[in-house]
Parts: structure tokens; C-alpha cells; sequence
């Protein structure tokens, strides 16, 4: 029920603010202009990460104020650690990237800056329980705790690489939008078929983490309305760093509390695609001389176009390999938990 209540909430609180945003970006003259590596043809607002982030939270917001259950859940705690704290660092963390998205889409923020930001959104995840503390060593049953500092590097590493992830995913029209549903969604899965453990904390957790991703999975799926080919709106970076942001700390709190290694690849190759392509950018942009942070017009969906597919069929395209990679680590989950 709470699963449910969440996906239509963000749902359908992102179609309804998602025009507003349209309306603030017009009106701040927050535009995405048309240039030499632009697909689209016409100025487009860029500030539609506003309707995600009012949709996702107001539908928490919901379930906080008024089921009983998610209430109840929230006064879970565990040593110094709650779910009521890590969900507020969520709050905070996603807030403050968010703020930096917004600013970035008005006017360019410098890389360090955008950067620093971001790990500092990271640690205010850390300060409130949400961090990865440790890692099962392959092939013996024997789970290794990071030293405090390695912890919090390795968490750093794991929120910062996601949130970029997703935002240079944003090239074509419902694509970040369409592969962070597929992701939330396959996260919403994984999570529930890990949580009949025995341990209760562990069990509440990875029900708020299933809670999280079904809502963000809402919300993206709500954006689809207006973003999908051709798009009326942008999500911008205030959309596609929140989007990162949410599915790194889901992710967290959830596929990654397993004590089996291959948790750590479940997140991994639900967003194998992007993650190919950010690494071929820098491989590429490194060879030529390039700054690592410059565009250019090679990304794998930019090939496409320039084989003659449309938009809406790489887009498609790219939703069927990253459903594919997906069902592949609900598999692994399922596998795992039989042997």
C-alpha cells in the first residue's frame, strides 16, 4: 500500500508541477538554446528538475504526514543510527544538489565549484547514517568494515559518480528521465527481495529504501509526460544531479547492506550504459587533448543519430539495453539468495 500510494503520488504530483516549472524557467529566462552539439531545434526551459523534486517529496511528505505505517517505520533506530536521520540527510543532501543544479542551469557554475558542492552534499549523506561502511571479500565468508576515512572516500566516490552518471545521460529527449526509472524501479525490486532477513533494522531499511526508489521511479515516470520525444521541457542539472543523487542513497541504504560482493554490482550494471559511455567520453576527450568536462558530439547516442536513427528510436533503444542489464541484476539477486 505504501509502495503504491508513493509511485502515484510522485506521479502525479510531478505531471502537475512539472508545467509550473515550464512557466518559472520561461519567466527566469532559464533556456536550453539550440548549438552545434544540440539535437533539438528550438529554445527549450531547462528548470523541469523542479517538478521531480517537488513531486518525489511532496509525496513523502504525504506518506509521512498521513500513513501510519511509513510513520512508524521513521521511529526505527539502530546503535546511533535512525531511519528518520538518514532520511533527513537524504532530504538535505538531495536539497542542497539540487539548489546547485538550479544555479548551474541559470549560469554555469565552474567544475571545482559544482564539484566541491557535490561532495559536500555527500558528506551531510554520510553525517546522517547513509554510507557505504564495508564490503564482503569474494570467494570467503568473511565481511571486511572500511576504516572510517575509507568509508567515507569510497561513499564520495559512489554519490558523486552517480549523480554525473545520470546527469551526462541527460543528451536526448526522456532519456536520464527513462533509464533513472528503470533504475528505481530495479532497485524497488532488488531491495524487496533482500529484506526478508532476519535482522529487523536491516529489514526497515531496505523497506525505506524500497519506499524511495518507487517514489523516485514515480516521479521520473511523471516527468515522461513532458520530457518524452518531443520533449516540452528540460530537466536540467537540478533534475539529473537530484535524480543521481536519490538513486546513489537508495541504493546505499539498500542493494549495498547485503554482505555479498555482488550487491556492489547490482547498481553497477543497471546503469552499465551510462556509465560505458561517461568512460569512452573521458577515454576519448584524454586522447584528443580535450579537458575531460568539454562536450563534444560522440556520445553513443549521438553516433546513432548520425547513422540515421530518430530520436525517439535511440532513446527506445537505450531503454531496452538498460532493461535488459536490469532483469539481468534482478537475476543476480534471485541467484544469490538460492545458493
Amino acid at each position: 500500500m505504501i509502495y503504491l500510494l508513493g509511485f502515484i503520488l510522485a506521479f502525479v504530483g510531478t505531471v502537475v508541477f512539472t508545467p509550473a516549472s515550464i512557466i518559472v524557467a520561461k519567466k527566469f529566462n532559464v533556456l536550453d538554446y539550440p548549438r552545434a552539439r544540440k539535437v533539438h531545434r528550438k529554445p527549450l526551459p531547462r528548470w523541469g528538475g523542479i517538478g521531480i523534486y517537488l513531486g518525489f517529496f511532496i509525496a513523502i511528505l504525504v506518506l509521512f504526514k498521513f500513513v501510519n505505517p511509513f510513520r512508524e517505520l521513521m521511529t526505527l533506530e539502530y546503535k546511533s543510527v535512525s531511519l528518520f536521520k538518514q532520511l533527513l540527510g537524504i532530504v538535505f543532501g538531495s536539497s542542497l544538489i539540487f539548489i546547485l543544479g538550479i544555479i548551474d542551469d541559470k549560469k554555469p557554475v565552474k567544475s571545482f565549484t559544482k564539484l566541491l558542492v557535490q561532495i559536500i552534499a555527500v558528506y551531510i549523506a554520510i553525517d546522517y547514517g547513509v554510507r557505504i561502511q564495508g564490503l564482503a571479500i569474494p570467494f570467503v565468508e568473511k565481511y571486511y568494515n572500511f576504516p572510517l576515512i575509507l568509508g567515507q572516500i569510497v561513499t564520495v566516490f559512489w554519490l558523486t559518480g552517480f549523480m554525473n552518471t545520470i546527469n551526462l545521460a541527460d543528451g536526448l529527449d526522456g532519456l536520464a528521465a527513462g533509464i533513472g526509472a528503470i533504475a528505481a524501479g530495479t532497485f524497488f525490486i532488488v531491495a524487496l527481495l533482500q529484506a526478508t532477513t532476519s535482522d529487523l533494522f536491516l529489514s526497515k531499511q531496505l523497506a525505506l529504501s524500497s519506499v524511495l526508489a518507487i517514489t523516485l521511479m514515480g516521479a521520473c515516470l511523471g516527468f515522461l509526460v513532458w520530457n518524452f520525444y518531443p520533449a516540452k521541457v528540460f530537466m536540467g542539472d537540478c533534475g539529473a544531479l537530484f535524480i543521481g543523487y536519490i538513486l546513489a542513497t537508495t541504493s546505499v541504504i539498500g542493494t549495498l547492506k547485503s554482505t555479498a560482493v555482488i550487491a556492489l554490482f547490482i547498481p553497477i550494471v543497471v546503469v552499465a550504459l551510462p556509465i560505458l559511455d561517461v568512460a569512452l567520453s573521458i577515454f576519448r576527450r584524454l586522447r584528443k587533448g580535450m579537458g575531460v568536462m568539454e562536450p563534444d558530439k560522440d556520445h553513443i547516442h549521438h553516433r546513432l543519430l548520425s547513422f540515421g536513427w530518430t530520436q525517439r528510436e535511440v532513446v527506445l533503444l537505450m531503454y531496452v539495453f538498460t532493461l535488459i542489464l536490469s532483469i539481468g541484476s534482478i537475476l543476480l539477486t534471485v541467484l544469490r539468495g538460492r545458493v
